[in-house]
Parts: structure tokens; sequence; C-alpha cells
């Protein structure tokens, strides 16, 4: 079993300081810290705050499905060694795309500026996008978020292109989102939404059952999924070696059921299943070793 080092990453850091200030120490603890007998320790970005995905738990161990995922991709990859680090989310980008974290895995979405700024991996998860809203509403489709206030995400946020993604299926669909730099905690969303300041959280059922868990908002009313994204690992753009390990792996791990048995555990449900019923499933095969 590997040992697990952890390292917070400032709160207060910039993205301008990691990426002006990391790169050229980032890009070799990233990938020429091991010798050539023996595999590359490659530094890992851990994100916190982010159940049941990636987050430490009250002993100050890692948790979450993609944090358990990662192991599994780390034991089959002997030219690797994974060196697991706490990082803050609004940080972990720019350390990523600086070279000091060759890769961050948790619940990340395509979007199109992770295509351009990094190397992405095929799906090694889906989520299920809900509609979270006050019981009174209920919203259930699409279509009931006409005249609604959403909670607001950063243009760059996974749930933000998915969301106008649709809104492009539904143009007569007029909802109001306010733009904004930081993201809005789980947590925050719901007691958002509870509290009156917007109507409807565009998110996922696991993380609002984690949340309600922990802070009961009797007010409150989850939608089934109305859609489904894929997850990807966004890797630092200059490593498609290791891009093309882990794809190997993410398909070994799917075609054995370990990732539908990580979903089944962290997720509550095998989310790939329901990826498979909203037609989002990727080919596995063509990425499984020769």
């Amino acid at each position: 079993m590997k040992k697990i080092t952890k390292r917070w990453a400032a709160m207060g850091l910039t993205g301008a300081m990691l990426l002006t200030g990391l790169t050229g120490c980032g890009g070799s603890s990233a990938q020429d810290t091991a010798g050539a007998s023996g595999p590359k320790t490659l530094e890992i970005a851990v994100l916190t705050g982010m159940a049941p995905y990636t987050y430490v738990d009250d002993a100050g161990e890692f948790q979450g499905y993609d944090y358990e995922f990662l192991t599994k991709v780390d034991e089959k990859l002997a030219d690797y060694e994974f060196h697991y680090n706490s990082v803050e989310p609004d940080a972990a980008a720019a350390a990523v795309q600086a070279g000091t974290y060759a890769l961050s895995c948790s619940a990340h979405f395509v979007t199109p500026a992770r295509e351009k700024n990094f190397t992405l991996s095929i799906p090694n998860c889906y989520y299920p996008v809900n509609l979270i809203s006050r019981t009174e509403d209920n919203f259930k489709t699409f279509e009931d978020l006409d005249g609604a206030v959403m909670v607001p995400n950063p243009p760059n946020d996974g749930l933000y292109v998915v969301l106008h993604q649709m809104a492009e299926q539904y143009p007569d669909v007029k909802f109001t989102q306010e733009e904004v730099s930081n993201y809005v905690s789980y947590a925050d969303s719901c007691r958002g939404v509870s509290n009156g300041t917007w109507d409807c959280w565009f998110g996922g059922d696991t993380m609002f059952y984690d949340v309600i868990e922990q802070e009961p908002m009797d007010n409150l009313v989850c939608s089934d999924p109305i859609t489904c994204a894929p997850c990807v690992v966004v890797i630092n753009k200059d490593m498609t070696d290791l891009r093309d390990a882990i794809n190997g792996a993410i398909a070994e791990l799917y075609e054995d059921g370990t990732l539908s048995i990580l979903a089944d555990k962290w997720l509550g449900t095998d989310v790939f299943a329901i990826a498979e019923q909203t037609g989002a499933l990727e080919d596995y095969s063509q990425y499984l070793p020769a």
C-alpha cells in the first residue's frame, strides 16, 4: 500500500501566481523525479470539499469516488507512482496547467476551456444532473425553469456549460443566472434555494443528499435526472502518454465492473447504467490495451 502524503495548497494563491511562479519546478516534479530504473512519481491534485468525489475526512484521510478510482488506476500503471496532494478547488486548474500537478480528478465535466488548456481522458464517471428546488415549485423538467432564478456558476464550470447547452435546445425557456468568478459550494447552493435567494440548483442528487444528510432542509426536493454529463480526468497538456495509459486503465476498470462498484459505493447508484439509458455511455472497448 502506497504511503499517502498530503500537502495543502494555500488558499490565497491566485491563478496568475501559480502559472508564473511554479511552472519551472512544477514541470520537473510531475514528470522527472523518478530514476530511469523505477516508476515516475506524479504529483496528483486531490480536491478538497468535493464529497462524495474527493474530500478529506475527519481523520485527515482522503476519501471519495475519484480518489479511490485514482488508487485503482495507480495500481495498474507500473510506469507511474501517484503522490496525492490536498488542493483547494479554485487553485487546482492553474496548478495542473502549470505542471505543479500532473492531473486533477473530481467530477470534472468537459468544457471548452478544459479542451483547450488540458488533455482529457475518456469518461471515468458520469454525472446525472437533477433540479433541486423548493417543494412548492417541484421542478421536474427543463421547461419548468422558465422564469426561474438559478444558482450561479462560473462560466468555465461544467454545470454552467451543460445548463447553457441545454438552454440552446430549449430557446423558449428563459431563466436568469448571475455569472460569478468563484464556485458556490454544494451546501451554499442548497441553502440559497431553501431560503429563496435562488429558485433552483442545476446539480446532482448525490451531492444534494450528502448535504441534507448533514444539514436537513425539509423544504427542498430533487428531481429525477434530466440529463447525464461525462466526467473526465484533467491532465497537463504535455502528458499525452499519461492520458493514453489512463484511458487504458479506465477501459479495464469499466469492463471488469470496478467503476460500477465504486459508483454504487460512493454515489449510491450505478451512474454508468444511467449513462447507458440516456445514450451518453462511452464505447470503452476501443481503449482496452492490445
